[in-house]
């Protein structure tokens, strides 16, 4: 299986005709970065 990065990079580089890979890759860890974070902001659940 494919690195999550890459693999979202490639895909919304699919999606679009004008990013080149560095700004869909800069893009791709930018939002990756924000969901670890706000998933670790989160308190464990518990039941």
């Amino acid at each position: 299986m494919d690195n999550p990065i890459v693999r979202f990079t490639n895909e919304l580089m699919r999606l679009t005709d004008d990013l080149d890979q560095q700004t869909a890759a800069d893009f791709v860890s930018r939002v990756y970065n924000a969901g670890r974070d706000a998933g670790r902001a989160e308190p464990e659940a518990t039941e």
